[in-house]
């Protein structure tokens, strides 16, 4: 995999204003009394709009962050496995339309995502399922898919990506002096470059651990909604994830995954909260020798699911990403799981 430092890179990025964070649509949101901003898409799907119908999002403007009223977000009112929505079907519709695969999802992120431990013992099939054999048709659903056309050596749980790489935030994703000139065109960022080259149909997004020591709140809002956007116009379903709490930066932690779940509930998009599965874990399943990685058994079988290994990150974190998949398989193409 395609890997550049990006020491200086991440302290450049306070270049941008004051940004944004728009209303929630969400109880938990609603109940910190968010207000609309101009950034925020008019929703198109809702009780009264039947089918729901996808369109493209207008690009995110610079706009007065309210941190205050994104403290307010409840963290723990999100589901560790999200409700689907309409608004999945109208992406995924569009997704189809374009020609994306629908059997290919992308990996996109920082050096939680760009591991092996992430996913790819599904592609090796070294894993167990334990009591969760339900999530083996999730499973066979990807499996044995090219994720970069026919002649890829990966499916989409082996593919290392293009947009996952490690020390990434969500700024450097966007930016093509990190791109992989092997893969990627003059002047294509990582997260286009990906789309392009895999043509998923879904992408596991996830950001926040290089970013709060990178970058500040109203800028991560403000990026990640970039990458949000160009995924949605892209015809890829985003299915964002909360991230793991830093050491000695819990309040950061907070802030940031908050703010990660307002962007999710403006654009009516799934999100796992993986912040919440991990709260419990010994170490909150962190790696406490090297913050920025999560734990794993002894055994280094980080698929294991069972009871005795979802004590550990990189478990859980594959465990509610197979259950995130499945309840959108479930809606999307329930014949597809039978």
């Amino acid at each position: 995999m395609f890997h550049k430092p990006l020491g200086a890179f991440v302290f450049l990025m306070g270049v941008i204003g004051i940004l944004a964070v728009a209303q929630s649509a969400s109880r938990s949101v609603n109940a910190a009394g968010l207000l609309a901003s101009s950034q925020t898409p008019t929703p198109t799907c809702g009780p009264s709009t039947t089918p729901c119908k996808y369109i493209p999002l207008p690009e995110p403007k610079q706009i007065k962050f309210d941190q205050a009223a994104v403290a307010k977000i409840d963290l723990k009112g999100f589901p560790i496995v999200p409700t689907i929505t309409s608004n999945v079907s109208a992406i995924y519709a569009e997704a189809l339309r374009r020609g994306n695969n629908p059997r290919v999802f992308s990996k996109i992120g920082d050096c939680i995502t760009a591991t092996p431990n992430f996913l790819e013992s599904f592609y090796r099939k070294d894993y167990a399922l334990d009591r969760y054999v339900s999530l083996q048709k999730v499973i066979d659903y990807f499996s044995r898919v090219p994720a970069r056309g026919n002649a890829a050596e990966f499916d989409s749980f082996g593919n290392p990506g293009l947009a996952a790489i490690s020390g990434f935030n969500a700024a450097g994703v966007l930016d093509p002096i990190w791109s992989d000139p092997k893969w990627c065109k003059a002047d294509e960022s990582p997260l286009s470059c990906e789309y392009r080259v895999s043509k998923p149909a879904f992408a596991l997004i996830m950001f926040g651990t290089n970013d709060l020591k990178s970058i500040k709140p109203d800028e991560y809002d403000f990026y990640l909604r970039r990458v949000i956007v160009q995924t949605v116009n892209s015809g890829v379903v985003p299915i964002l994830s909360t991230f793991p709490t830093q050491p000695g930066l819990t309040e950061k932690s907070v802030l940031y995954n908050q703010i990660t779940a307002g962007i999710a509930v403006d654009y009516d998009l799934p999100l796992i909260n993986l912040w919440l599965a991990l709260e419990p874990l010994p170490n909150k399943g962190i790696d406490p020798e090297n913050p920025t990685h999560m734990t794993k058994p002894q055994s280094g079988q980080s698929a294991s699911l069972a009871e005795a290994d979802l004590q550990f990150g990189y478990n859980v974190r594959n465990l509610v990403t197979l259950q995130t998949l499945e309840a959108i398989l479930k809606v999307v193409d329930p014949d597809g799981l039978k």
